[in-house]
C-alpha cells in the first residue's frame, strides 16, 4: 500500500481553491441579490455560499490534517483510491441523470434514487442509512423550500400526494 498524503493534499488545495473562487467571484458576479431580503436564509445567496464555506473549511482543514501528519502514513483504502476514475464518472453520471429526471419525476422521487446511489458510491452499507437519508432528506426540503420559504418545487409523479409545482 502507498501514502495518499500527496493525494490528499492536492484534494485539499482544489476544496480550497474551488471554494474561494464559489464566495467571491462565482456568487458576487453570477447571483441576482434582491434589494432587501427578509430572512438572510431566503437570499438567494446564502445557501451557495454556506455551501461554499464549508467546502472552504473541509478543504483547509485537509491541507492541515494532512500537513501535520507523518509522511510514511499508509492508507489503509487504497482500494478505494485505486477505483477513484470509476467512482468519478459514477458520480457524474449520476448527476447528469438527476438533472435530467428532476422535471418528470420530481424532486422528493429524484433526489431519493441520486442519494441512494451516492451513498452506495460513497462506501455506505448500514441498512438503515441506506434508506432513512433518501427517504428523510429529500422530503424534508421539500417541506422547507414549499411550505416555509414558499418556493415551488418540482413534485412531478408525486403531484397528487404531495402537491407542488
Amino acid at each position: 500500500m502507498k501514502s495518499t498524503r500527496n493525494l490528499d493534499l492536492f484534494a485539499g488545495l482544489l476544496f480550497t481553491c474551488i471554494a474561494v473562487l464559489v464566495i467571491w467571484v462565482a456568487i458576487p458576479y453570477g447571483v441576482q441579490e434582491p434589494k432587501k431580503v427578509k430572512f438572510a436564509a431566503l437570499s438567494p445567496s446564502y445557501y451557495p455560499r454556506l455551501v461554499g464555506y464549508c467546502l472552504l473549511a473541509f478543504g483547509l482543514l485537509l491541507l492541515l490534517t494532512r500537513w501535520l501528519s507523518s509522511k510514511t502514513q499508509v492508507d489503509s483504502t487504497s482500494s478505494l483510491r485505486s477505483r477513484w476514475l470509476l467512482i468519478f464518472i459514477s458520480i457524474v453520471a449520476t448527476l447528469a441523470t438527476y438533472y435530467v429526471a428532476l422535471e418528470p419525476l420530481g424532486f422528493v422521487l429524484a433526489s431519493a434514487i441520486a442519494v441512494f446511489i451516492l451513498l452506495l458510491l460513497a462506501g455506505e452499507r448500514s441498512v438503515i442509512a441506506l434508506i432513512s437519508i433518501p427517504l428523510i432528506l429529500p422530503i424534508a426540503l421539500h417541506l422547507f423550500f414549499t411550505k416555509i420559504a414558499n418556493i415551488p418545487i418540482p413534485s412531478g409523479v408525486l403531484h397528487p400526494f404531495i402537491g407542488g409545482a
